[in-house]
């Protein structure tokens, strides 16, 4: 085996955390595995990894702003696990080989709790700098981007990266294996959305970045966004050819023309001004982003209770003031949805209500930022249940709208909620849309039907445990720890998959007590 028992364990706790991507609910399942780490990675241990076969994934349709969409992969549980754990383990080895960090700046790997597998809480930031830093010794700059870059890596070029960083083989392996399990054979393309896969990426581009800076082309990167410095138009023009050639030679890459851009100084100087990622639009989100730094530490992972809050410093968030920042964004031109995005995820550590309004009021302009809202609204605090109520209704409507009938990413994320929060109590609304639901609405609701104690409703669809998909079939193992004790055992023992995901959450099902 070419894992060790404390990878595993850190990384059901890192997913715990950080949840499984930046784009998806976290999975109530993997909070059950936690609580049962040792028993689930002894399990993984006592096969070669050749013997843990991969599960299914799940791919979505996903909204960047109001005109583009990118597919979004949730990877089996199992199967995240695992691939965290080879990267918490082994991506020193990928880290080791790569350009410096003040010349590549995306996904350094730094494992921790606090942070995840990278080094990122800044990063961003530091590119921008260091771009705008190093362009006042230029006379053009060349912003170019990568085209489609995750979709188009080629899985044998990942291969031998992981190869000349000295991985195992059996790890090798299995990580390609998994890519092509992706991608229905294809030999090219990683999936988009799981944070271990960012470092694969980044280990692609080891050979490009190397010949970048053998012909002597003066670069920074973040991920597929590359600028180059240059002392001419004409030294910029060649090194955009170079590059190009570059891209074509070693993976058949191409740059996105639309995206191109020769920058006089002082106009890079301002654009660097704004891509920097902590960009109040107003007053009012400056004040709030002190409040939230100051009680998280700077850290933007840490959920800061409301009990840990100042009275003076709580009333800050009013909903008229949250309002304004909100419509803001909304009123402006170009919508920064980037920025937007980042704001709701400040407003998710401090878990204040009263943006709810005005988001639920202006959901069809959000759509963007759909992800991040769904964990605002998850993370709210201090409301009481007849609020949670009318948020409810507020919130099945929505399933009814056209934009959001349309997108099964949309209608997994609403009724995510639903799974987390019992004061929201619709369930007899959920119970009669599971028949016509999808495959993804239908698992939600049955994790609803758990915290609503659903018990009599749950157990009526024991019968079709056989011919629901392996993600509805897992929430359904998790939704029998509400069963009496002998029928949960008999039930679980007879339809369980032998897989250690799987057997250890049945097991945590059979000895939870009601």
């Amino acid at each position: 085996m070419s894992l060790s028992k404390s990878s595993i364990e850190w990384a059901i706790k890192f997913i715990t955390e950080h949840a499984d991507g930046d784009l998806f609910p976290r999975l109530l399942e993997i909070e059950a595995i936690r609580e049962r780490a040792s028993e689930f990675a002894d399990l993984v241990l006592s096969k070669q990894l050749k013997d843990l076969p991969h599960g299914s994934h799940r791919r979505f349709i996903v909204p960047k702003d109001e005109i583009s969409y990118r597919q979004a992969t949730q990877l089996d549980p199992q199967d995240s696990v695992i691939l965290s754990a080879l990267i918490y383990q082994y991506g020193s080895h990928l880290e080791n080989r790569r350009r410096p960090a003040n010349q590549v700046f995306s996904y350094r790997f730094a494992p921790s709790m606090h942070n995840g597998l990278y080094d990122r809480e800044t990063s961003w930031n530091d590119f921008w700098t260091t771009a705008s830093s190093r362009a006042r010794t230029a006379e053009k700059v060349l912003y170019c981007d990568i085209s489609d870059f995750y979709n188009q890596i080629y899985h044998h070029v990942l291969e031998n990266q992981l190869l000349a960083s000295g991985l195992p083989n059996q790890a090798i392996k299995w990580i390609v294996s998994l890519m092509e399990s992706t991608t229905a054979g294809v030999s090219r393309g990683v999936p988009i959305g799981p944070h271990a896969v960012h470092l694969l990426a980044e280990a692609s581009l080891i050979p490009i970045d190397n010949s970048m800076h053998t012909l002597g082309i003066d670069f920074v990167r973040y991920a597929d966004d590359i600028i180059i410095f240059a002392d001419s138009e004409f030294a910029a023009r060649r090194d955009l050819g170079r590059v190009a050639a570059i891209l074509d030679k070693q993976q058949r890459l191409t740059l996105q023309r639309h995206k191109t851009r020769f920058f006089d100084r002082s106009d890079f100087i301002r654009y660097c001004a704004e891509m920097i990622e902590d960009r109040p639009i107003n007053d009012e989100e400056d004040m709030l982003l002190r409040v939230v730094s100051r009680y998280s530490r700077g850290n933007p992972y840490q959920t800061i209770s409301y009990e840990e809050i100042l009275p003076q410093d709580w009333a800050l968030f009013s909903e008229e003031v949250l309002r304004a920042v909100i419509e803001e964004y909304i009123q402006s031109d170009d919508i920064d949805f980037i920025r937007l995005r980042w704001f709701y995820r400040r407003l998710a550590q401090i878990g204040h209500p009263d943006a709810i309004d005005v988001t639920l009021e202006n959901i069809e302009a959000l759509v963007p930022c759909f992800a991040s809202i769904c964990a605002y609204l998850v993370s709210v605090q201090t409301i009481p249940p007849n609020q949670w109520r009318d948020i409810g209704s507020r919130l099945l409507k929505l399933l009814d709208e056209p934009e959001i009938k349309e997108s099964e990413y949309f209608r997994l994320s609403i009724l995510s909620i639903f799974t987390r929060n019992p004061h929201i109590n619709h369930f007899s609304s959920l119970a009669s849309r599971y028949g016509g639901s999808d495959a993804s609405a239908k698992r939600e609701i049955l994790l609803a039907g758990a915290i609503g104690s659903a018990t009599d409703w749950l157990r009526e669809l024991k019968e079709g445990f056989d011919g629901m998909d392996p993600w509805q079939q897992r929430a359904f193992i998790y939704c029998c720890a509400l069963l009496p004790e002998d029928e949960k055992k008999y039930f679980l023992n007879r339809v369980t998959p032998p897989r250690p995901f799987e057997l250890v959450l049945s097991k945590w099902a059979k000895s939870a007590r009601q």
